[in-house]
Formats: C-alpha cells, sequence, structure tokens
C-alpha cells in the first residue's frame, strides 16, 4: 500500500443510533399533587384551633421566573392588613363585633363655626384612669403612681364640671385607683363606667382587645337615669341634657375616642419613665385647656379647630400671672418685714 492512498474511515453503528425514534429535549411540566398542611384559625369563641388545608403546589416555569436583574413589585404594594390584630406590637385584638362607621350628624355638628360664650357652662367630662390619671406597674399592678397635680386638677374639674369615670379595666382594678387617688372625691362623681360598659362578648372581655369608648352609650345611659328618677327627685347631674356639644373625653389613647374624633383630649401615656421622673406638668395643660372649653357653645366644633397639643409649652398667660403672684407676694412680704422692724425700734426706745 502505498503512502498517497488514503485508508478509509471506519464507521461505527449501534442499534440506538440506527433506531428512527429520537429523545426529544423538550421539558413538560409535571403535575403536582395536593399537599395537605396545618394551619391555625381562630376560632368563634376566640381560641386558635388548628386546622388541615389543602394547597396546590404549582410546578416551577424556569422560562417565565424572574431575573436577577428584574425588579420585583412586590414591595411596592402595601402590607395587608393583619386580619386578627388591631395592634401587631402590642397584640391588642380587633373587636368581635365590626367598628361602626362615624355618624354623619356628628360631622355636620362638629363642622359648625364655633362659638365663644360670655358666661361659662358646665361640662361633663369622662376620665380615664390607667395611663391618663394613674401608672400601674406591670410587675406589681398593686404599685400604683398618681400623676403630679392630680389633686389640683381634679378640683378645677369638680368645681366646674360634671365628672364621671370610664376605664377599660375591671371594676375590682377602678375601685383600687380611685380609692388610692381620688379619696373622699368619688363620692362626687355622677358615675363610674368600667369593662362592664363597653359591651363586649365575653370572648373580648376576657382578652386584650381594642376598647372604644362610645359616647352614645353614655349619653343613652344617662338618658335612661334621668327617666328613672321620680319627678320630685332630680338629681342636679341631669339638669343639662349632655351632647357632643358639651362632653369632653380625656383619655391617653385616640384609638379610643374614634367614633368622637372632636371630643377626644389625647394626653401623653403616662409610663414608668414619667412617673419616675415626677416632672410631668400634662395635667396642668389639661386644666388651661378646659379652661377654654367652658366658653364654648360647641366643644366639638372649637377641638376641631383647635386639637390639644400635648407638646405645646404651658401658656405664658399662666407663667405670667404665676410671677405675678409670686411678687405681689413678696411685696406683701417686704412691706410687713418693714412694719415690724419700725414697731421693735419704737419698742426699743
Amino acid at each position: 500500500m502505498s503512502m498517497s492512498q488514503e485508508r478509509p474511515v471506519p464507521s461505527y453503528s449501534s442499534s440506538s443510533s440506527s433506531s428512527s425514534t429520537t429523545r426529544s429535549t423538550e421539558r413538560r411540566p409535571v403535575q403536582s399533587p395536593a399537599v395537605s398542611r396545618p394551619q391555625t384559625q381562630l376560632s368563634p369563641t376566640g381560641r386558635f384551633v388548628r386546622t388541615t388545608a389543602t394547597y396546590q403546589i404549582s410546578p416551577c416555569d424556569m422560562n417565565n421566573a424572574p431575573g436577577r436583574d428584574r425588579p420585583s413589585t412586590s414591595s411596592s404594594a402595601p402590607a395587608p392588613r393583619d386580619p386578627v390584630f388591631y395592634d401587631q406590637a402590642s397584640r391588642t385584638y380587633y373587636p368581635s363585633k365590626p367598628i361602626r362607621a362615624i355618624t354623619p350628624s356628628y360631622t355636620t355638628v362638629a363642622a359648625q363655626t364655633p362659638v365663644t360664650l360670655k358666661e361659662p357652662r358646665k361640662l361633663l367630662v369622662i376620665l380615664d384612669l390607667n395611663g391618663t390619671l394613674f401608672y400601674r406597674n406591670k410587675a406589681n399592678r398593686r404599685s400604683v403612681t398618681a400623676r403630679p397635680h392630680l389633686s389640683t386638677f381634679l378640683d378645677f374639674l369638680f368645681e366646674h364640671c360634671r365628672v364621671m369615670v370610664w376605664s377599660s379595666a375591671q371594676p375590682h382594678s377602678v375601685e383600687a385607683m380611685l380609692s388610692f387617688g381620688f379619696g373622699d372625691r368619688v363620692s362626687r362623681l355622677d358615675r363610674v363606667w368600667s369593662r362592664d360598659h363597653f359591651r363586649l362578648p365575653q370572648v373580648d372581655y376576657a382578652r386584650k382587645v381594642l376598647t372604644i369608648k362610645d359616647l352614645e352609650y353614655v349619653w343613652e345611659g344617662i338618658e335612661k337615669e334621668k327617666k328613672a328618677q321620680r319627678e320630685g327627685e332630680k338629681h342636679p347631674k341631669y339638669a343639662v341634657q349632655f351632647d357632643q356639644t358639651n362632653t369632653v373625653l380625656i383619655d391617653d389613647s385616640k384609638h379610643k375616642t374614634q367614633l368622637q374624633p372632636h371630643n377626644g383630649l389625647a394626653l401623653r401615656d403616662f409610663d414608668e419613665d414619667l412617673a419616675r421622673a415626677g416632672t410631668d406638668s400634662e395635667l396642668l395643660k389639661v386644666r388651661a385647656y378646659l379652661a377654654k372649653l367652658v366658653y364654648q357653645e360647641n366643644v366639638s366644633a372649637y377641638m376641631r379647630l383647635h386639637p390639644f397639643d400635648s407638646d405645646a409649652p404651658l401658656e405664658k398667660t399662666s407663667v405670667k400671672k404665676a410671677k405675678a403672684t409670686t411678687a405681689t407676694g413678696e411685696a406683701a412680704l417686704g412691706d410687713e418685714l418693714d412694719e415690724l422692724t419700725r414697731r421693735l425700734e419704737k419698742s426699743t426706745i
């Protein structure tokens, strides 16, 4: 064989290569079975029960999978509302009953133009207790601290207003706080309401749930009390018909006053830090604010335009009056000392 002669290229054959059937490279979606997983749900009794929910697992479509350079639009969507908790941080539940809407008539009356009266009028002031007038130690619930200037504040209220208490605490806790901070003034309260007056179902009464202080309950309750009184035994607390024009609700939470927002006076929460500092002046600010409200024909109209500002300093007029009173007292004391000195000199001679 010559070197120039080409060698034939050997061919290799197999049964697989000779087959007319070729293997397809196309990927087909696999139908995934349904999978059952445990799920936690809230039962009508307020307890969490474990149920089984069925989910269908979808196959992964790699052709339509988002790439790394593709921006996701899910972050721009608002977070869904928690269906169980009104406040996730404090673990406060939604009430079992739906929260009603604000009545149109309330909005209409609150939108009126404020009118200042020449003479003061009696207001109904509804007081919250824990977080507003007192701080209760979470580790020891029997340890109660009164907010600074409480005594002065209460004296002002009982002189110019009708006063009642409405607390979301249970009756025994309300009684303990009143005995500690009100003393003999308890008998001067028009009424004392506690958790029993929120009309809560049993499931909400026994757990930490949002409690809304609907002033319609108060006004209806007063009318029922008035009708139950005998004609010749009408108490002075029924002499005035109370409504949104002359009612003020003082609380440390705006959430509790949301049905009558322009009648709610929200204070800074009297917490452990403020209780330890002992320098809080919130009640002095509230007293100055109420001194204006007693001259208003419609407090909801005034409070809508001029809401209470917890961050505002004490009014300069109050400071000036205090300084003037101090200066007058010092001048009078100086005159007395001069007169006493003259008398001593005469007696010595």
